[in-house]
């Protein structure tokens, strides 16, 4: 049973990872809270992309080891800065969709991408938990840090999945 807001963040967030890695063959294992990435498969790329509504805005980072990258990429044409820079819209997007469902609204920005030997966001003020993913040869983690509306409760459902175009889809008008 979902709680709090924060259980309902973790529950979209988490699923949200996993299921688009899935969707790229690449199954992911949700480390225990708390873990941190091995220090054999260092953080080299990051993509970072806010977004903003009624009722939460904030900031999401992905990062990853190079394999996780190079195995989900579907074009080897496809540099990994350009292809962290689409999971990262990805990934939000589907967070987006699972939080509709919610009572949320949000508008994202344009992904932007860091590349470093190993990175590690700080954040000031604040314990951000992140989410620790493992693979076959890799890491990937996330960051989520959203600041909500004072009465905001998204324990509550105003919606279903149906109301939003699936994943993988495209919409016109």
């Amino acid at each position: 049973m979902i709680g709090s807001n924060n259980d309902v963040i973790e529950v979209c967030v988490s699923e949200s990872c996993l299921s688009l890695f899935q969707d790229y063959s690449l199954p992911l294992v949700r480390m225990a809270s708390g873990a941190s990435p091995q220090p054999e498969h260092p953080l080299v790329f990051c993509g970072v992309i806010g977004f903003s509504g009624d009722e939460m805005r904030g900031t999401m980072l992905l990062a990853t080891s190079k394999e996780p990258l190079g195995r989900t990429s579907p074009s080897t044409d496809a540099s990994l800065r350009e292809w962290i820079a689409e999971l990262t819209n990805q990934l939000l997007g589907r967070i987006k969709n699972r939080l509709f469902s919610h009572g949320v609204s949000l508008h994202m920005s344009t992904p932007v991408v860091l590349r470093g030997m190993h990175i590690s966001p700080v954040f000031r003020g604040t314990e951000l938990v992140p989410f620790y993913f493992s693979c076959d040869g890799g890491v990937v983690c996330l960051w989520f840090d959203a600041e909500l509306k004072p009465d905001l409760d998204l324990t509550q459902t105003v919606g279903t999945s149906a109301d939003v175009a699936a994943e993988g889809s495209g919409v016109f008008f």
